[in-house]
């Protein structure tokens, strides 16, 4: 068969449904060695995926070179070291929490669980787009509802969009990629107006990260509100997002059900191993936090400093704008060796970006290439 034959559309694909045929597949950042490979540099500063700067702790480092010898073996399909480790930090039971291929994974789980023939899936836009993927692939059931134009999620219209149709609500707190944030109280009212049958999948990927006094406090607010579930990830400031581990923590009614629609084995040896290993020790994710917010500041200020407006974040990362709607800032960032994340593909504007904290050495040499861009007139400022 010739390549152009091999190219025509096939009887298989016209029976795909055509919500998914118009599927556009999630774009992650740029990795560096593609960069690399393009553009011929050495040196890339990569503030495009929101990871921490860092690498994992060393006693993870040494956990994983140790678990080597073991990787003719399957991993422990309850993971049961994991919950040992997850249940000393949290005030949670072991029934009580689903671990997972990454939190994307389990929010798969999560809509393949709830998912039937005309019902629906509620999340704010712009927010993680995985969810708008997820809804459309199973029966094309998502229902977005727009941030404030402080770019908060709209809690009052997401409540009244729920319908006797609506299964789960998917609310990403902190938002990514606007970094903004629900209160406790706002949360609480919203919880109220949620029907017990409605699942509320707080996305807590950046929890780690927030330093806000009036962020809610989900363990609280599970002893009042059994349909909540938290999603949470080892990626951002545990620095394992190469083995793809993250967890929900909720109900064991609902917990359970997840436990039905998992496949076995879903979390790999090494990941089980890391993510144990990481949870013992809390005191260092508290220094990451404080450092977090220092590189923040420091990203921020140098941000304004040069004319971009920033969103308030919780989170590592700000959302920003150039002083000029244009996109083609971005490809002179990369012809620097800087990698950052538009977000015009979100609607939110051509001059939008996404960028993540980096070390203070990164953050510099991003504001110094941000410096060249603009004085070679690419935004027009």
């Amino acid at each position: 068969m010739s390549s152009a034959e091999s190219r025509k559309p096939t009887r298989f694909v016209e029976r795909i449904r055509p919500a998914v045929r118009a599927l556009r597949p999630y774009e992650p950042g740029k990795p560096i060695e593609e960069v690399q490979r393009e553009l011929g540099l050495d040196h890339i500063v990569k503030l495009a995926s929101n990871e921490y700067p860092e690498g994992p702790f060393p006693e993870v480092k040494d956990a994983l070179r140790a678990e080597m010898d073991e990787l003719h073996r399957y991993p422990d399909a309850t993971w049961h070291h994991l919950l040992d480790a997850v249940t000393e930090v949290y005030p949670i039971g072991r029934d009580e929490v689903l671990f997972g291929n990454g939190a994307n994974e389990i929010l798969e789980l999560i809509v393949h669980l709830v998912a039937r023939d005309g019902d629906e899936i509620v999340y704010a836009h712009p927010s993680f787009p995985i969810y708008g993927l997820l809804s459309q692939s199973h029966f094309d059931m998502g229902v977005s509802v727009p941030l404030t134009g402080d770019h908060v999620h709209d809690l009052d219209a997401m409540a009244d969009a729920i319908t006797p149709r609506t299964r789960a609500v998917m609310v990403c707190n902190p938002n990514n990629p606007t970094g903004t944030y629900v209160s406790e109280a706002d949360l609480v009212r919203f919880l109220e107006r949620v029907p017990e049958d409605v699942l509320v999948v707080l996305d807590e990927a950046y929890v780690e990260f927030v330093t806000a006094d009036d962020f809610p406090d989900f363990f609280r607010l599970r002893e009042r509100f059994v349909n909540l579930v938290s999603v949470r990830s080892f990626s951002k400031i545990y620095s394992i997002a190469a083995l793809r581990i993250g967890y929900a923590l909720g109900h064991p009614e609902v917990i359970g059900m997840l436990q039905r629609v998992r496949q076995p084995f879903n979390v790999n040896r090494l990941a089980q191993k890391a993510a144990a290993t990481a949870l013992r020790y809390q005191d260092r994710v508290a220094e990451r936090r404080e450092t977090n917010r220092r590189r923040l500041d420091q990203l921020g200020e140098g941000l304004q400093e040069r004319g971009c407006r920033i969103v308030p974040s919780q989170t590592n990362f700000y959302l920003a704008f150039t002083p000029q709607e244009s996109t083609e800032v971005f490809g002179a960032l990369l012809r620097e060796g800087v990698i950052v994340r538009p977000m015009h593909s979100f609607g939110l504007g051509e001059g939008s970006f996404r960028v993540n904290t980096g070390t203070e050495e990164e953050n510099a040499a991003f504001l110094r290439a941000l410096d060249r861009v603009f004085a070679a007139g690419t935004t027009g400022v």
